[in-house]
């Protein structure tokens, strides 16, 4: 995970954050702080939407032409949660928020179905550290892009039921995207929306003209 014993020999650390982990690199870059390691911050895409996080002023574009030591965000956020208690790590204010926020995501507004007591515990305890939930619940899950609405009108228009209505499948082109002015990242959310719907068991959306553009969804059964 993180090699602690490691980094006391280390003195400046890049913490690499990605697609819908800077939850986890906001609780790394606290964590080298609180060790006292000078401490860079660089994602290659646009995280905005956690911009109201701690440290989300310092995250930088480019990366550091040299540091000690990579540490990439791309890890599950509850073994990182637990790898902090196993060494009895002081969660601070900062890290309580950020840790919310990146369960509150990464368990679909605490509405999937892997939400167990084990979660729900570790929660009460952010809350009780100091994770603000209405500031979390305010930007992750009420807020939402007007580009992202246009394009939600163009998906609703274009789907297509098939196998007696439980497959909704869409087929997404490039102007779909210049008229909305969405991007491929607001697809996801509109996906599940689609599973909302009466019968349907499974969405399926493709971007037409790059094969690699695919997202499927299903019901838990």
């Amino acid at each position: 995970m993180i090699p602690l014993q490691k980094l006391e020999k280390l003195k400046h650390i890049v913490i690499e954050s990605h697609k819908n982990n800077f939850p986890q690199a906001s609780v790394l870059y606290s964590l080298m702080l609180l060790k006292h390691k000078k401490v860079s911050l660089f994602a290659k895409e646009e995280e905005r939407q956690y911009a109201f996080l701690p440290w989300y002023e310092k995250l930088r574009r480019d990366e550091p032409a040299s540091a000690d030591l990579k540490i990439s965000a791309d890890m599950n956020i509850l073994e990182l949660y637990l790898f902090l208690q196993k060494y009895e790590i002081k969660i601070n204010t900062k890290m309580a928020t950020a840790f919310y926020a990146g369960f509150l995501k990464r368990y679909d507004n605490f509405l999937s179905p892997d939400c167990n007591g084990i979660l729900f515990a570790v929660l009460s305890e952010l809350i009780n550290l100091g994770a603000d939930h209405q500031l979390c619940v305010n930007e992750l899950v009420r807020k939402v892009s007007l580009n992202s609405v246009r394009l939600q009108s163009i998906v609703f228009k274009k789907v297509l039921l098939r196998k007696n209505a439980q497959l909704a499948t869409v087929c997404l082109r490039e102007e779909d995207f210049v008229s909305s002015g969405a991007s491929w990242s607001d697809v996801y959310s509109i996906a599940k929306e689609l599973l909302g719907l009466v019968y349907v068991q499974e969405v399926e959306i493709t971007k037409s003209d790059e094969k690699d553009k695919i997202i499927k969804l299903s019901k838990e059964v």
